[in-house]
């Protein structure tokens, strides 16, 4: 609805004519061609069924005769005799005789012939087939079990003839006495006559049609177009489900069959169950060419539908073509009406009188215009004369031009003039005053002004003073910043000074350490002195012992005894010298201590005066920051003080102007007439 929404009346009413029509022709194509395709399908359906019944009919009436003559003959006096005496010469001529005449009569047999149990043929209708014996062998048993093994007559259906290869019907009628088989009668009845008809059978519009006989009980093809497909069993999907239903439900009704082949094609069958001989007839064609015909008429509803359509939205659009014109005036003139143009009526001339929706329109904007024309005249004429100075205008000289919801223009405009003269009378009145309280208020000003400018000398001077005391503090302020930074080196070298003396405290340490070790080795000296001392003695004794022989070892013991004493007396002297040395370590090492405490007394000193130096400079850059501020404030006075000034002379020159212009408006007031 949105799509329509923004369209034009004819446009919409194309659009959904248009889509109806369509509708309407696509629902009636829809029913019209199901109920024809139906009809159409259905009539195809029946006239494949109709035709195989009657086919089917034929083949079997075809059939039974031949049935009915193969036992007619195989039941003669003639047969049973020649078989009970196969020798008899008397016999054979006579069933010979009796043979070839029957044929003749019959005209139907391409072979008829009477054979014994063992295939021996004994008489045929041709002469050159008499004698021979037909089955041998597995061939033999299996026909005696089968063939031979019921005195009822079998029908193997349409098969090639091995003599002649003409299509023929192969029937066999075994003959008994009693539960003996004697022998049989073989005959090949013409299947032209039966091919015939399958060929004549043309369905309309099913020139591809296949036709086949199938044995139900093993699905071999007893006929097919393709000779080579006799006697085989059928692998045809499609025949093998048919044949499946007939097993199931044995219906000899015709019935049809879709089913899509081994190729994808869609196939449809019509077939026939003979159940008298258990054989089934069917027709195969492809359900398109079977359904052409539904196509085609499809097609052609369509065609015609959409022929139909085509001529009634040509016709509704040539209706709304000659109706659009006129909507499209009616369109125009109510646009123009919508901008306020009160001509828009200029070119309805032609519809007013009409009876029509198209006349009533017209004659309705026609009355629009001329009404909006007086009353916005009247209007003009109001004002007018208000613009001009005349307040008491006439405002109901017109009063009739405002009609419907004008009316209440008509009592604003009444009210208007009636609040307009008031307020004029008011304004007169206020206009005076205000010239009083000008002049008043001008006066007022101007002593203002005066105050102002002595406010603004001082101000200039106080801020003078303020930023002084500013430039102080803040110098002051950087005085402390440097004072504090010399504290701070003070610290910085009285902390490398503790340092030094730690270093020197570790020093002495050691060297407390070494003379101690140093007093060690010094013992072992003496140790080793004494020892030597003792040797030295010993040596001697020993020498005095030897004589002579030691007295060289003698003056050797002497010298050692000396050296030992030398250095005993060396290690003492040493001893004593390690000795002072450790006390004037210990002593080094306690004035150390003195002075590190005395350091670490200084730096904490120093500690302190740079805090206090650290606030004093902190609170000199409060100081400086508030007296900033301060500072700040009074210019912010000043500048207000100045403005406020300005403000005052300002305000004195507007109260001069002012009144000024209340003697003007005095003298423009006087220009309205209000009564």
């Amino acid at each position: 609805m949105k799509f329509l929404a923004n369209r034009k009346l004819a446009t919409r009413i194309g659009i959904i004519t248009t889509a109806i029509t369509f509708t309407g022709m696509i629902l009636l194509w829809f029913i019209v061609s199901s109920r024809i395709s139906s009809m159409v399908e259905n009539n195809a359906t029946n006239q494949m069924i109709d035709a195989v019944e009657s086919r089917a009919a034929i083949i079997n009436d075809y059939v039974s005769s031949a049935e009915e003559y193969m036992s007619a003959f195989a039941l003669s006096s003639e047969v049973r005799n020649l078989l009970m005496n196969p020798e008899d010469p008397a016999l054979l001529q006579e069933a010979q005789r009796y043979t070839e005449d029957f044929a003749a009569i019959k005209g139907i047999f391409e072979g008829l012939y009477i054979a014994t149990p063992s295939t021996y043929v004994l008489t045929h209708i041709s002469p050159d087939a008499i004698g021979i014996t037909t089955r041998t062998g597995e061939s033999l048993e299996m026909f005696q079990e089968t063939i031979l093994a019921q005195p009822q007559l079998t029908n193997l259906g349409i098969m090639e003839s091995p003599g002649t290869g003409s299509m023929i019907l192969s029937m066999y009628y075994p003959i008994f006495d009693g539960q003996t088989c004697i022998g049989y009668v073989g005959a090949g009845v013409y299947a032209s006559h039966l091919t015939d008809v399958l060929l004549n059978l043309d369905i309309k519009g099913m020139t591809h049609s296949e036709y086949v006989f199938l044995s139900v009980e093993n699905g071999t093809y007893l006929y097919h177009e393709d000779e080579s497909m006799l006697n085989t069993e059928t692998t045809d999907k499609g025949y093998l489900e048919i044949i499946n239903r007939i097993k199931s439900n044995g219906s000899t009704e015709a019935g049809t069959y879709s089913y899509r082949d081994e190729n994808g094609v869609d196939q449809l069958v019509v077939y026939k169950y003979l159940k008298d001989r258990n054989w089934v007839f069917m027709v195969r064609d492809n359900s398109a060419e079977v359904y052409e015909r539904v196509t085609i008429v499809r097609v052609t509803v369509a065609i015609l539908c959409a022929t139909v359509a085509v001529i009634i939205i040509l016709v509704t659009l040539l209706i709304l073509y000659r109706e659009g014109r006129e909507l499209m005036a009616m369109e125009r003139a109510i646009s123009r009406l919508g901008k306020l143009e009160l001509s828009a009526d200029r070119d309805l001339e032609p519809f007013y009188g009409r009876t029509d929706e198209i006349g009533m329109i017209a004659e309705t904007i026609h009355q629009v215009c001329n009404c909006l024309r007086k009353t916005i005249e009247d209007i003009g004429r109001i004002l007018g004369e208000m613009a001009a100075g005349n307040i008491a205008v006439d405002v109901v000289k017109n009063e009739d031009y405002y009609i419907g919801d004008f009316r209440v223009l008509a009592e604003s405009l009444k009210s208007i003039r009636t609040h307009l003269t008031d307020v004029m009378c008011d304004i007169t009145h206020i206009a005076n005053q205000v010239n009083s309280g000008a002049n008043q208020v001008s006066a007022g000003a101007q002593a203002l002004s005066l105050g102002t400018m002595h406010q603004k000398d001082s101000m200039n001077g106080l801020v003078s003073n303020v930023t002084d005391i500013t430039t102080q503090i803040q110098n002051s302020a950087v005085r402390c910043g440097d004072a504090s930074n010399l504290v701070d080196k003070a610290t910085g070298y009285a902390a490398e000074a503790d340092t030094k003396m730690e270093q020197l405290i570790t020093a002495t340490r050691n060297i407390d350490e070494s003379s101690s070790q140093i007093g060690s080795i010094i013992k072992t000296i003496e140790d080793i002195a004494f020892q030597t001392n003792i040797l030295a003695l010993n040596a001697a004794v020993e020498a005095a012992r030897a004589g002579d022989a030691g007295q060289g070892f003698s003056v050797v013991s002497d010298e050692v005894r000396n050296l030992a004493s030398k250095s005993a007396e060396a290690a003492r002297d040493t001893s004593t010298l390690i000795g002072r040395s450790l006390q004037d370590v210990q002593t080094g090492t306690e004035s150390t201590n003195l002075a590190i405490s005395a350091m670490q007394v200084i730096n904490e000193c120093i500690q302190s005066i740079k805090a206090l130096m650290d606030e004093i400079s902190l609170a000199s850059v409060q100081q400086s920051e508030m007296i900033v501020s301060v500072e700040n404030r009074i210019k912010e006075v000043s500048k207000v003080i100045e403005e406020n000034s300005d403000a005052a002379e300002e305000s004195a020159a507007i109260s001069n102007e002012l009144s000024d212009q209340a003697k003007t408006l005095n003298h423009l007031i006087s220009q309205f007439r209000i009564k």
